[in-house]
C-alpha cells in the first residue's frame, strides 16, 4: 500500500483487512500490528491512535480508487463508453463481489465520526472528474442546453451507488453501467 516504507505499508495493509473484516470498532490495535508483524510499540509510533490509523487507512483506499478511475479516463484506446464503464468499475465496481469490498464500502459510507468529511469529500472530487471527464469526452450531441456534463454525471454516479450494492455481480454491475451510457447516448441521437 505505501512503497516508501514497508513498515508504514504492512500495517495498512493489515489495517485494512481487519477494518474491512471486523469494523472499526472491533478491530484492536493489538491484532493491526499482529497482522503487520510489528510490536504494539511500533504501530504507536507511526500511529498515534485508532483513528489516525483508520484515517490512512481508507484516504488510502479512496486515493486508489480515485487513481484508477482516472486512469480508465486517461486510455486513449477506449471509447467514450467504454472509459466511463470502465472508471464506474474502478470507483465502484470492486465493492461488488466480496464480502471484504462490501464491508469496506459499508464503513467507508457510515465513518463520520472516524472521517469527518473525508468520504464526502473523496465523493465530490470523484463527482467533478466524472463530470469534466463527460464534458471533454462525449461525443457530438450527446450534451446539449438541456443536458449537461453535470447531468449525466449525477444520474451516471448516482446509478452506480445503487447498483454497487445491489449487483450480484461485478461483470453485472458493468454490465448495468454500459446499458446507462447507451441510453443517455441514444438518447443524443
Amino acid at each position: 500500500m505505501e512503497n516508501d516504507d514497508p513498515k508504514r505499508g504492512a500495517v495498512l495493509t493489515a489495517a485494512l483487512g481487519l477494518f474491512g473484516r471486523y469494523g472499526f470498532q472491533k478491530t484492536s490495535m493489538e491484532e493491526v500490528a499482529k497482522g503487520a508483524g510489528i510490536s504494539r510499540p511500533g504501530l504507536y509510533l507511526l500511529f498515534p491512535n485508532k483513528e489516525q490509523l483508520y484515517r490512512a487507512t481508507m484516504q488510502g483506499v479512496m486515493e486508489r480508487a480515485q487513481q484508477a478511475m482516472e486512469a480508465c479516463f486517461a486510455d486513449e484506446s477506449l471509447s467514450f463508453e467504454e472509459r466511463i464503464v470502465t472508471a464506474l468499475d474502478a470507483l465502484m465496481g470492486q465493492y461488488v463481489e466480496t464480502q471484504v469490498a462490501r464491508d469496506l464500502s459499508e464503513l467507508l459510507e457510515n465513518s463520520e465520526p472516524q472521517l469527518g468529511s473525508m468520504f464526502h469529500d473523496y465523493q465530490e472530487k470523484a463527482r467533478a472528474t466524472i463530470s469534466a471527464q463527460v464534458g471533454s469526452l462525449a461525443p457530438p450531441g450527446v450534451l446539449t442546453g438541456e443536458l449537461g456534463a453535470d447531468d449525466v454525471m449525477d444520474v451516471l454516479f448516482s446509478a452506480a451507488l445503487t447498483w454497487k450494492q445491489t449487483a450480484a455481480t461485478r461483470a453485472e454491475f458493468r454490465d448495468r453501467t454500459r446499458r446507462a451510457v447507451r441510453l443517455i447516448c441514444r438518447a443524443a441521437d
